[in-house]
């Protein structure tokens, strides 16, 4: 075992998280000759780890990042944690790590809590999490009861009650890491959406690079998926990495919008 800061990675919270999602679903190929039932037990509660643990990420870095987070932030009981780390950052990690983020409201509340964006009605969003709401309630039965279905995850997964879940091939963990990587995905984008939204109608962000560079990188390193970027690319997209083109790309719309702020 070794210890490090987790700011010794460069990778963003939705690149730790695929990579992660990659590994458990190597796992599950690599035990598809002697497949059992308790890999896909154990496989799927690993899979809602990753998630979880993306969003605390995300949502640390997001508040350290965005000012206009930050104030957000200040008031949540974080006290105790700062005092005893001296960093709003490890506090609010700290706060995180108390919060289960394995169902909907707990993710739609902390992001609210933090950022301010208040997810609700019919997006692809809410879709995924209600998805990811049902792979929790797999999580639960796999990790407190064996695959045992009790009476308050039945109801969400349409299962009778005292029923058990048994994962009878490696092709249902694929299934749960596809649920997990939607999710991600979609709140990923979300996200920065609103950050970048908000920097713009506060005067954050003028369109204007040398201006912009600082913040905009931070914010771009924070969200970008080099995997999707990548992947784009070999299938013939072109899609900027580095955050001068994708800052270029969007300058257009961000002197509009900021124009049309007055």
């Amino acid at each position: 075992m070794s210890i490090h800061r987790s700011g010794a990675s460069e990778d963003s919270a939705i690149d730790r998280a695929f990579s992660g999602l990659l590994v458990i679903t190597q796992l599950a190929a690599r035990h598809a000759p002697d497949w059992n039932p308790q890999h896909g037990l154990i496989l799927s509660s690993s899979a809602v780890a990753v998630a979880e643990d993306y969003f605390r990420t995300l949502l640390t870095e997001v508040a350290s990042a965005c000012p206009l987070c930050t104030d957000l932030v200040r008031p949540i009981d974080t006290q105790i944690e700062f005092v005893l780390s001296g960093s709003l950052g490890d506090a609010l990690r700290a706060a995180l790590d108390r919060t289960s983020f394995s169902s909907a409201s707990a993710i739609k509340e902390w992001t609210k809590k933090i950022t301010g964006l208040d997810i609700k009605g019919r997006s692809s969003l809410t879709v995924e999490l209600a998805s990811f709401e049902r792979v929790c309630h797999v999580r639960h039965c796999a990790i407190h009861a064996g695959g045992y279905v009790a009476s308050h995850n039945a109801k969400v997964l349409s299962l009778p009650v005292g029923s058990w879940i048994s994962f009878d091939s490696p092709s249902a963990i694929h299934d749960i890491v596809a649920v997990v990587a939607a999710t991600v995905r979609a709140y990923n984008q979300l996200l920065f959406e609103h950050v970048l939204g908000r920097w713009i109608d506060e005067g954050l962000l003028t369109g204007v690079w040398i201006d912009d560079r600082d913040m905009f990188s931070t914010l771009w390193r924070t969200f970008r998926s080099k995997s999707d970027i990548e992947s784009g690319i070999l299938q013939g997209q072109s899609l900027p990495l580095q955050p001068f083109r994708v800052h270029q790309s969007m300058r257009p719309m961000i002197k509009a919008r900021s124009a049309a702020n007055g």
